[in-house]
């Protein structure tokens, strides 16, 4: 019985976890991850650069104080690091090389929210939305 709860549990856990809002667009109309107990959004912003907010747990409070962040895009070709500027209440990375997001790939961010260091936080290229599991967990995500 103990372990038919905790099955039960775990996969609650586990699928609730991918509805974090990966299912919907964030505030600033870009695509969400949760590296810990903070969000990363990248909003794409022209042909090389690419907006990062880092988010507080409730898509709220963008912040770059005490914060760090490092973007690399990835083909099967290649690879290319960004130069990260802090912006306002964002970072705006630009990569030296032409890059195009809607092509197969990947994007790592690597980040540190107020102190906080994040899990490396991967986007599959090119951007989408995640199916929503609100039918079959009835979390909903944040916002």
């Amino acid at each position: 019985m103990k372990h038919l709860i905790l099955t039960l549990i775990l996969s609650f856990v586990s699928s609730s976890v991918l509805a974090h809002g990966e299912d919907k667009l964030g505030p600033n109309k870009g695509y969400i991850k949760m590296p810990s107990n903070y969000h990363t959004e990248v909003v794409p912003d022209g042909k090389n650069r690419i907006k990062v907010y880092l988010l507080d747990i409730n898509w709220k409070n963008p912040s770059v104080k005490k914060s760090k962040l490092e973007a690399v895009h990835k083909t099967a070709a290649t690879s290319s690091k960004a130069m990260c500027l802090v912006g306002s209440d964002h970072y705006i990375c630009s990569f030296s090389k032409a890059i195009d997001l809607t092509q197969p790939g990947e994007l790592t961010i690597n980040s540190q929210r107020e102190g906080q260091k994040g899990a490396a936080a991967v986007y599959a290229l090119p951007f989408k939305l995640q199916k929503s599991n609100t039918e079959s967990t009835g979390h909903g995500g944040h916002h």
